[in-house]
């Protein structure tokens, strides 16, 4: 598995306090972008064969016409990375202009390599890339590529899957032939512009594109992803058991072996702790002796880790690998713990078939005082009890200790406030004010302060905190103890700000509002309005809370009170005078991680948009500075 640890960005817990502003402010329509506007068209077709002794062999022959410049760019070099140990020819490459015979590549323009190493570790892939020379829109270039896969590892059963992702490719034809000696079993979703055709004995599987297709999208908020689109999995079996059960007996047999000695003498050392603490205690350890990293030169080893042994000795392993060395300690311990495979990311597409095709990573499932607990041993913090948002809300595989392998389910968190600020905002001269607040930091943002200080130092950091309480923060001083990779229930700090834009100066006026809380409800109204298509991430449910008091000489702020209610969000704003000023309360709840396209522009939803825009841009008010 070649998953990496989660990338948190520094400041990003920032947009909590300004309504989860996660929505990418553009003024541009999207949609659908026209086919007109195609940069390449593909002509694929392919002939795949399942070997008995598990190989695969497959023949693919792509063939790309140029429709405009942008198309001429993405196909000015071709690469091609593939294991050593699978043998891979070119069988044809070549060039046609317009209106003139094809032209083969020459040896030069067809090279091999070994392939760069990924980022976070080694590996022994080759790679062989095409250099096609003068091209220009009109021109196609023809290849063909004959690859022999090896057997994966421990594998009893073949399988293969194809996904059609929205890309700016016009598919203007592809036809595929799958042939094996035992039957061909398959499952699909959304392939209706597809013809997928069995032979009478079951043994040939045929897929054909039935008219040209074309799905890209422009001008989507960055946020936005297409969830759902083609996909096929085909295989010997669609049976859970039959196609993971090879890989959970090996897992179990490379767990039955005795503990390393390091790793055994911190499950002797932390005995008499808690469970929570000895679970704790035993991140922490992977953490500070362990780095990630993904080795793929000793072996080919795909979805199998190296042994307990081993990975102590490397000092280093990719998930799989701390996964093991984490549910051997756990065990060891007394608490129940299982590997977990699953899909990593911010979605995890319904599972069409079981299959090591359908995961990209390892955790671990244990049992901690009658809670489950989904453990990442390759993220650089640790909640405890608090799965990731990239492993919530999605299917897993779990291998049990007896060998049986079976489907759960890591649910979605329920939103818990995660930050919460109390501020007194002096407004003393002209549109500036001394800002005093006091911020409670807890699940994700906490996370995230805590990894960008430790990436990007701790005084990166407080700038961001100081953008969190004011609008145009000057002067700021944060007080904070440092942070670390054990992260607690709650964090507090506190910071003194100058802000030097505290209120908006109309002439002699001057007037206080609160923009940011509008941006997340502005986003959401354009996004219809823009025509747009995806489905929008917002991240796990979470509360914002915001206590303010301002302080002024006179304000004529009007007592007010306003709430909205529904199954996606829950927004309260509350205000009143005040013997200095004004003050108001605030609080928004993220009940859902995505909001899907057909749900945004529901009457429903725009109801509620329009709803809690008119609850928010209500906090406006003329202010008197202390001075002037």
């Amino acid at each position: 598995m070649t998953s990496r640890p989660r990338a948190f960005l520094a400041g990003s817990f920032g947009a909590t306090l300004s309504s989860f502003t996660l929505l990418a402010a553009t003024h541009t329509f999207a949609a659908l972008q026209p086919v007109s506007e195609a940069p390449l068209a593909l002509d694929q077709r392919a002939e795949c064969r399942f070997l008995a002794d598990g190989a695969t062999e497959c023949v693919n022959t792509f063939r790309y016409t140029i429709l405009t410049d942008a198309g001429r760019e993405a196909l000015s070099r071709i690469d091609i990375d593939f294991p050593e140990t699978d043998t891979v020819k070119i069988e044809k490459a070549e060039l046609v202009q317009p209106g003139q015979k094809p032209v083969a590549l020459t040896k030069s323009q067809i090279e091999t390599r070994t392939a760069p190493n990924p980022a976070q570790g080694f590996s022994s892939d080759k790679q062989i890339s095409l250099a096609f020379p003068n091209l220009r829109v009109g021109s196609t270039a023809v290849y063909s590529v004959r690859q022999r896969n090896t057997p994966v590892p421990f594998a009893t059963q073949f399988h293969f899957s194809q996904a059609f992702a929205p890309s700016a490719i016009r598919y203007d034809r592809f036809h595929a032939e799958f042939s094996a000696e035992r039957p061909i079993k398959y499952r699909s979703d959304k392939m209706e512009d597809f013809t997928i055709t069995p032979s009478a004995d079951a043994k040939k599987l045929t897929i054909d594109l039935k008219a040209p297709r074309f799905q890209s999208y422009v001008n989507e908020p960055a946020s936005g992803a297409v969830r759902r689109y083609p996909r096929l999995e085909l295989g010997s079996s669609l049976d859970l058991q039959e196609n993971i059960g090879p890989f959970a007996k090996r897992y179990n047999a490379l767990l039955a072996a005795p503990l390393p000695a390091r790793a055994a003498a911190v499950v002797t050392k932390t005995k008499s702790l808690a469970p929570r603490e000895r679970v704790s205690a035993f991140m922490q350890y992977l953490n500070q002796n362990f780095r990630y990293l993904n080795d793929w030169r000793a072996s080919e080893r795909g979805i199998v880790p190296f042994s307990l042994a081993e990975i102590e000795r490397h000092g280093y392993g990719d998930c799989k690998d701390l996964s093991m060395l984490l549910t051997a300690m756990l065990r060891a311990s007394g608490i129940k713990a299982e590997p977990v495979w699953l899909e990593r990311g911010s979605y995890a597409a319904p599972l069409i078939a079981p299959s090591i095709y359908a995961v990209n990573h390892v955790i671990v499932r244990a049992e901690v005082d009658g809670a489950v607990w989904w453990l990442d041993a390759t993220n650089p913090v640790f909640a405890p009890g608090i799965a990731m948002p990239d492993i919530q809300d999605r299917w897993v595989l779990v291998i049990g200790a007896d060998g049986v392998v079976r489907q759960d389910a890591i649910p979605l968190a329920a939103p818990r406030t995660n930050l919460d600020v109390t501020m007194k905002m002096r407004f003393t001269n002209g549109d500036q004010g001394d800002v005093d607040a006091a911020l409670a930091l807890s699940g994700n943002p906490l996370m995230d302060l805590t990894v960008a200080d430790r990436n990007d130092g701790k005084s990166a950091s407080d700038t961001v905190i100081c953008n969190i309480v004011a609008t145009e923060p000057g002067r700021c001083d944060v007080q904070r103890q440092a942070t670390g990779f054990l992260i607690p229930e709650q964090y507090k700090t506190k910071a003194r700000v100058v802000d030097l834009r505290a209120v908006e100066t109309r002439g002699n006026q001057y007037s206080f509002s609160r923009p940011g809380m509008l941006e997340l409800w502005d986003s959401l109204a354009r996004y219809k309005r823009n025509g747009q298509l995806s489905d929008i991430y917002l991240g796990a449910p979470e509360t914002t809370k915001a206590d303010v008091t301002l302080v002024a000489k006179r304000t004529d702020g009007q007592a007010r009170e306003c709430a909205v209610h529904n199954r996606w969000f829950d927004l309260e704003l509350s205000g009143k005078p005040s013997s200095d000023g004004y003050r108001y309360r605030y609080s928004l709840t993220r009940k859902v991680a995505w909001l899907a396209h057909d749900e945004i522009v529901s009457a429903e939803f725009q109801k509620m948009v329009e709803q809690s825009r008119a609850c928010v841009s209500g906090l406006q008010f003329a202010v008197q500075p202390l001075k002037g």
